[in-house]
């Protein structure tokens, strides 16, 4: 047969114990939170500063296509019959130009 003031005495001493465990995970978490906190403000500022460094420079071109003549006057033209003009092109950029495949030149009736 069992005394009930053991079983109270028990218990009191289970909830103490519950008491205490949480009172100790709120310990830990108040003195770790901080940390992770400035962590991650540490991070964030870093990755800022990281993305902000690899934009380019507002005073950078890069590559930068320049042409001799605005317009080409070829005259008045047979229609269908070829005509060729030349100009110049230079790069006045600090990058390197790169020129694909010609395009094609579309004449526009009264150009």
């Amino acid at each position: 047969m069992s005394d009930p003031s053991i079983r109270k005495t028990q218990a009191r001493a289970m909830e103490r114990e519950r008491a205490r465990k949480q009172t100790g995970r709120r310990d830990t978490i108040t003195r770790v939170l901080p940390f992770g906190i400035a962590a991650a403000v540490v991070l964030f500022i870093g990755i800022v500063v990281f993305l902000a460094s690899n934009q380019a420079t507002p005073g950078a071109v890069g590559a930068r296509l320049q042409v001799d003549r605005e317009q080409i006057d070829l005259g008045n033209r047979i229609f269908d019959q070829p005509v060729s003009a030349t100009f110049t092109v230079k790069n006045v950029g600090d990058g390197t130009l790169k020129l694909d495949v010609p395009q094609v030149a579309t004449l526009l009736e009264g150009c």
